[in-house]
């Protein structure tokens, strides 16, 4: 595993971070247990970053909303603190249906609870959550009152880093142009279909704020099990990419191991988050990234799915 450090931070990471949304139940339902070998294996095979959130769960998960978080504290408890690094979320309460807020005490007292689910006295980056939703209704305060509060805890020393997490290229790149943050997690924008986060490294990099890349197989759209319920795609755009599935499969190899090689192959990016909840499935994945990458392949995948290149799905929308 190869690690990079991340931005102007002393933050050590691999190149592949572990996502938690998926032992919160977010692709589907998991078991307890077996989520937390997937996360002691991911330690054993050099993965020390793992992200998560307040609001990775479903209702009928085992803690609601909070699954993820519980899940992941029960699972690194047994891991030394020093040898991982921890980032959660505020501000998003719910995932289906959303709800948040990100009013300067909600956030306090968002990351306290974080705490004590995540069992740890200090979390490394905490990002203010999908502050794009409802056509950026809650940009301003997240960037006000929400930004003010990761600053108190930060200086508290509960946070060592702060951020912001998001989809709309323009939310990001107003938050790069006008905020001061330390990390902007970005989701779906490195993928082999959208590569438009390549586009903000220069500002970010202007401004010394390092990008996090999330989601390399486009939130489920890229797999063979293909995207979960909430996933706002079409029956046409699910036809193209049945046709790079099969394209892939006809060449004997899945497109899930094209999609997460491609994702990992710019050295700007530090690290890139994937999800997954069982111990085989993230053995694959690192076994993927440790291969050679077939550049030819890649690249007919890649035209096979032009039709949907930097298409904006409507993860929650941003007009501000």
């Amino acid at each position: 595993m190869k690690y990079n450090t991340l931005g102007k931070t002393d933050l050590l990471v691999s190149k592949l971070g572990f996502g938690a949304s998926g032992i919160g139940g977010m692709f589907g339902k998991t078991n307890e247990t077996e989520a937390i070998k997937t996360i002691h294996q991911a330690f054993d095979r050099g993965i020390n970053y793992f992200d998560t959130s307040p609001a990775y769960g479903r209702n009928d998960s085992k803690f609601g909303p909070l699954t993820s978080e519980i899940t992941l504290g029960k699972g690194l408890t047994t891991i030394d603190r020093s040898k991982i690094v921890i980032s959660t979320k505020a501000g998003k309460t719910a995932s289906l249906p959303p709800e948040f807020n990100f009013k300067y005490q909600s956030i306090i007292n968002s990351v306290e609870a974080s705490l004590k689910r995540l069992q740890t006295d200090y979390i490394d980056m905490v990002f203010l959550h999908d502050i794009e939703y409802d056509k950026g209704k809650y940009f301003n305060l997240a960037m006000d009152e929400g930004l003010k509060a990761l600053r108190k805890l930060k200086e508290d020393g509960k946070i060592r880093f702060y951020g912001v997490s998001g989809y709309p290229i323009e939310l990001i790149t107003s938050v790069i142009e006008n905020h001061q943050v330390d990390a902007i997690l970005a989701h779906n924008h490195h993928t082999l279909i959208n590569n438009l986060l390549l586009k903000l490294i220069p500002k970010a990099k202007e401004k010394k704020i390092s990008l996090i890349n999330a989601s390399p197989f486009a939130s489920g759209l890229l797999t063979k099990k293909g995207p979960p319920d909430w996933y706002p795609v079409t029956e046409t755009q699910l036809f193209t990419v049945k046709k790079a599935i099969d394209f892939c499969l006809k060449n004997g190899v899945p497109i899930e191991k094209i999609a997460l090689q491609f994702s990992l192959e710019n050295p700007e990016i530090a690290t890139t988050l994937f999800s997954c909840t069982e111990e085989k499935t993230l053995n694959q994945n690192i076994d993927w990234i440790e291969e050679p990458i077939d550049v030819l392949l890649i690249k007919e995948v890649y035209s096979l799915l032009e039709p949907l290149r930097n298409m904006n799905f409507d993860f929650g929308d941003f007009n501000n």
